[in-house]
């Protein structure tokens, strides 16, 4: 599926380039477009992600490993847990930094250390995305579809928050570099051959990271949010993928 793949990337890229344009996301409606958002990404996470961890979980207990890590019998959702546990990390380095330059130089933004973290570390996320596109994706063009549908909006999400939090710098670099790391990272999955086992790994931590940044920036406050619009994204994401996967 080397073309589908290809005008998704092209998509992403473009999406990162330009999501500062989008005006429409600061109208009154946004927390309805959010809630509808948010509810077609947890669906999308919950009936396709999750089970497709479980099988990585079965190749990683097939491999040869070590005894010290075969015996908890749960490796995938442990690394899925230290996915997790890494972006929530990263997320309260920038909300530290950002209140003490607040508190100390009345600034609105972190450090620019704590910027080339953040956006290193989103580098390394968006390039996974790319490098697992046909993992993530599904075996068919609609389900390239949906795919882009769904990761468009959780880029816009990203962009949106890391515009917020670094300003300028996002502007400047941040946005380029990103754009560029999902394309490597596609690349990269192009050109090389890859081993079943350390695509387990690196699904199972995406999976984690993908979790806690969906539920991060994609879901609006409770005031700001609006159920049924959320119960509408549910439950179109879901049967899309029930009719195509």
């Amino acid at each position: 599926m080397f073309v589908p793949g290809l005008l998704v990337i092209i998509g992403f890229v473009l999406v990162h380039i330009f999501t500062r344009q989008l005006k429409f996301l600061n109208a009154h409606p946004r927390q309805v477009l959010m809630s509808l958002l948010s509810g077609g990404s947890i669906a999308y996470v919950f009936l396709h992600l999750v089970p497709e961890l479980a099988h990585y979980e079965e190749v990683i207990l097939r491999a040869d490993l070590p005894g010290w890590l075969e015996q908890p019998g749960y490796i995938g959702y442990l690394v899925a847990l230290l996915g997790i546990g890494v972006f929530y990390g990263i997320d309260k380095l920038n909300v530290n930094s950002q209140k003490k330059n607040e508190q100390e130089y009345n600034l609105t933004r972190p450090k620019k250390r704590v910027f080339t973290v953040h956006i290193t570390a989103f580098a390394l996320y968006n390039g996974l995305i790319g490098y697992l596109l046909p993992q993530l994706s599904g075996g068919n063009v609609a389900a390239y579809a949906v795919f882009f549908i769904v990761f468009s909006f959780h880029f816009i999400a990203n962009n949106r928050v890391l515009h917020l939090t670094h300003e300028g710098l996002y502007t400047k670099a941040g946005r380029w570099i990103l754009s560029v790391s999902v394309f490597i990272g596609w690349l990269l999955a192009q050109t090389t051959q890859s081993d079943e086992l350390v695509i387990a790994f690196l699904f199972s931590f995406l999976t984690g990271g993908l979790i806690l940044n969906i539920m991060n920036d994609e879901l609006p406050e409770q005031k700001k949010s609006s159920f049924p619009a959320f119960i509408t994204g549910l439950v179109l994401i879901s049967v899309l993928l029930m009719v195509i996967l």
